[in-house]
């Protein structure tokens, strides 16, 4: 941990414990608010007084005591940092950590807010391999990649995770990025982002991380096949939908791993659970804990891939999406899963356990037509939602959808859900 990570930490710590005690305040009002009722109704009035005395003076020491946690822990974190500083240069940082990525990831999708005030806990979006960030740049690349091809195969993670994720029962199989780069020649590119965000804001982000990555790569890139799960093919459609660089007209392939285009119920469970309790007196403080899921969970409820599907919008959880159509001239592509023991209609709401499969297929809606033509969505059952980041049969339709001839195309766009006709990439891999 460097120096200035563990005043960090210090910081986030500190303003945790404060609003857990602000949150046990509440739990605490609530307790307290239903016993005076009890009793007023066996002594009448004359208990008020006392209750209402009890709960200034605890509102003062709770007060006090989250106070005093945020002082305590940012002195903490200084002495700390203080005493770290001469051996910096010699220290990891908890971003190439083994075990802290993942504690930080969750910690960025649940309460994004909080690490506000910590920059080097919350990095930009970035692009890793080997356990380190890679500047890309010629040299960079070249430093830690070696000889690459110009087809790159750009892997987004999902909400709560890191790019690790894509290593998910590796002893058992061997990872997809691993399996593509031998099997297709597509040099695997593994991004890094903050999950807490607007999906908006990490498809800005992805956009301008693919178009630092596209001049910086040592050869010239022909092909960009873009694959993510969950959250992360939401934020690779977001980047299509905003796209400002020419990357984007050198993708011919989208996968998406159990996404939740249409939303995921747990987030609107949230949000609905949220509402209730909000209009409670004794509620309030677990609305209060409730409201403070970050932006990312709140485009989780329904889908939202651009700014326009939120902003300006009324936060009662209605599904307010614009529905940017999917880039046309590129072969979009979605793997749906139904878990272990389900089946029917009942497996098809439960889907993974985590996105039904209604969702995750993108299902047309009305007037807006579905992101996938038919023949581009594969079924897989008995697989749950981490699941689909290593499975044979994922990888199965991975390499029959990724190895068919593509290319970029010109012309009209294609009608909606509908497969562009195939086309012809440039095969020669590159070193």
């Amino acid at each position: 941990m460097k120096s200035a990570e563990a005043r960090e930490m210090a910081y986030v710590s500190g303003v945790a414990l404060a609003h857990l005690t602000r949150m046990v305040r509440g739990a605490h009002a609530a307790v307290s608010s239903a016993a005076s009722d009890a009793v007023s109704v066996l002594v009448g009035p004359l208990a008020g007084p006392g209750f209402v005395l009890a709960d200034v003076v605890a509102g003062g020491v709770y007060a006090a005591a989250g106070l005093g946690l945020r002082a305590g822990a940012a002195l903490a974190g200084a002495v700390a940092a203080e005493r770290m500083r001469a051996g910096d240069d010699q220290r990891r940082s908890l971003h190439d950590a083994s075990k802290a990525p993942h504690v930080l990831a969750v910690g960025h999708a649940l309460w994004g807010e909080g690490f506000g005030g910590a920059p080097t806990l919350t990095p930009a979006m970035h692009v890793r391999r080997g356990g380190r960030a890679v500047p890309l740049t010629t040299a960079g690349v070249r430093a830690a990649y070696g000889p690459v091809t110009g087809q790159v195969a750009v892997f987004v993670h999902g909400w709560g995770e890191t790019d690790r994720c894509w290593r998910y029962a590796a002893t058992k199989r061997e990872p997809y990025a691993d399996r593509l780069a031998a099997d297709l020649g597509l040099t695997p590119v593994l991004v890094r982002y903050n999950s807490g965000l607007r999906i908006s804001a990490n498809g800005r982000a992805l956009d301008a991380v693919l178009a630092e990555l596209v001049a910086g790569w040592p050869v010239a890139v022909d092909r960009i096949v873009l694959i993510g799960h969950s959250m992360g093919g939401l934020v690779i459609h977001s980047a299509l939908a905003q796209a400002g660089g020419a990357w984007a007209d050198l993708v011919t392939d989208t996968v998406t791993l159990g996404t939740p285009h249409h939303g995921a119920p747990l987030a609107r469970g949230v949000q609905r659970a949220d509402a209730a309790l909000a209009t409670t007196t004794r509620g309030r403080w677990a609305a209060d804990l409730l409201g403070t899921r970050t932006g990312g969970v709140r485009d989780l409820e329904h889908g939202n891939v651009v700014a326009a599907d939120w902003s300006g919008r009324p936060p009662d959880g209605g599904d307010h999406r614009t529905h940017p159509a999917a880039r046309a001239q590129v072969r979009h592509h979605a793997v749906v899963a139904v878990a272990p023991g389900f089946s029917g209609a009942f497996g098809a709401r439960v889907g993974d356990l985590v996105v039904p499969v209604a969702s995750a297929e993108h299902v047309e809606m009305h007037s807006v037509a579905s992101r996938f033509a038919g023949e581009q969505v594969e079924m897989v059952r008995g697989v749950t939602h981490l699941g689909l980041v290593n499975d044979e049969r994922v990888y199965a339709a991975l390499t029959r959808w990724l190895s068919a001839p593509c290319a970029i195309l010109d012309g009209a766009p294609q009608p909606p859900g509908e497969a562009p006709p195939p086309c012809t990439h440039h095969d020669d891999a590159r070193s």
